[in-house]
């Protein structure tokens, strides 16, 4: 059986970097996937990744209430990769590829493949986040991570042009694929209309200070003082859930927003909503926002989502506004009242479509030789 080790950024929560792995898993019947992750708790995703037939290994990050202790765990981590990574290739192996999404720690994990043996070993960037907001020693510490990622992996993949940027400071065998949707499964052709009485607005992403939830529910109470009839639905988890709901109540909103688990139907729940919105400081892509338009939304983003992941239906907004110019702007839209789906050629989603991209992959991970270690080849 040809095998091949994910190596997560976290744990199988329901995640976007989550979705992407959990995506080529089902869809690639011929290998057999083992995946790294770095937490004990069993997430959204565990349960069906170990039916697939994989094995879960885990690194567990310390989760105590110390911060000295947690800021120590992080710059101990590199021995406790580095040596878990090697054992598990070595015991589990052999493996054709390791596939790390787990940004600048992706060079322990490939370093350590490197010396197991692994001839295929891929980063894979999902995010354009700037590193500016770290302090000074984290900023040296993932410099030295980015010249081993930079060594010892010779695939670099990003969602974006953007995201390959961020990671990558060497663009050699860098390449960008998309993330992918199950076109399938996100068809709005598969949904009856419903009748509803208010205007719903969505977001979906991880409770997060990056995915400017705070900002977002600042837009819809501007919103809600001028149309009663609009209601908000956020589908996520996270650190920041907690914060959110007390933001909704202090606003006397619990009436008009909706928080969803994360395991909710999501393609029925966009089919079910009016807009789609994603105030993000940074994304590598959002493959949220692919699913949306898949189903017909028209999206209202930040001015920092990479213009690649518009695929005909976003509006793209200045964070620097504020709330109640992004507002207006959305209001303005609502003003219109045209709120019917948008279905998409199929052409424009093909080369989005979760079988498409999984060749790609499989194309990476099975190849036989290689010439040298600056791999080149062609995935076009």
């Amino acid at each position: 059986m040809k095998k091949v080790l994910q190596v997560s950024c976290g744990g199988l929560g329901r995640g976007g970097v989550q979705n992407v792995i959990m995506g080529i898993c089902r869809n690639i019947d011929d290998i057999q996937f083992d995946i790294l992750l770095f937490t004990d708790e069993e997430r959204y995703y565990d349960q069906e990744f170990l039916e697939l037939g994989g094995k879960i290994f885990r690194v567990p990050n310390y989760n105590g209430k110390s911060i000295l202790r947690k800021r120590a765990d992080y710059y101990i981590r590199f021995s406790r990769i580095f040596l878990n990574v090697y054992r598990i290739l070595k015991k589990n192996g052999p493996y054709l590829a390791i596939h790390c999404h787990n940004s600048f720690e992706s060079g322990i994990c490939n370093l350590a493949a490197k010396l197991a043996g692994v001839k295929v070993r891929i980063s894979h960037s999902h995010t354009a986040e700037s590193a500016t907001k770290f302090n000074v020693l984290r900023r040296f510490y993932d410099k030295i991570l980015s010249e081993l990622l930079n060594k010892y992996s010779n695939v670099k993949i990003g969602c974006s042009a953007e995201a390959n940027n961020y990671l990558f400071e060497k663009q050699e065998n860098s390449y960008v694929i998309n993330n992918a949707i199950d076109l399938e499964q996100f068809n709005p052709l598969k949904f009856s209309e419903i009748k509803k009485n208010e205007i719903q607005f969505i977001h979906i992403g991880q409770y997060s200070s990056n995915k400017n939830q705070t900002f977002l529910i600042d837009i819809f109470d501007n919103m809600q003082k001028k149309i009663s009839n609009v209601k908000l639905v956020l589908i996520g988890f996270g650190s920041e859930k907690e914060f959110l709901r007390s933001k909704i109540k202090s606003l006397n909103l619990e009436t008009k927003v909706e928080m969803r688990n994360p395991s909710s139907d999501i393609p029925k729940s966009l089919f079910e909503s009016d807009f789609f919105i994603f105030p993000s400081f940074k994304e590598g892509l959002g493959i949220v926002l692919l699913e949306a338009q898949a189903m017909g939304l028209k999206c209202f983003v930040s001015s920092t989502i990479p213009k690649e992941a518009n695929l005909g239906l976003c509006t793209y907004i200045d964070l620097n506004l504020g709330a109640e110019e992004w507002a207006s702007h959305i209001l303005n839209h609502i003003a219109k009242r045209d709120f019917n789906k948008k279905i998409l050629e199929p052409e424009s989603l093909m080369a989005y479509d979760i079988k498409n991209i999984c060749t790609k992959y499989v194309e990476i991970y099975t190849r036989k030789e290689m010439k040298n270690e600056n791999w080149n080849f062609n995935i076009s």
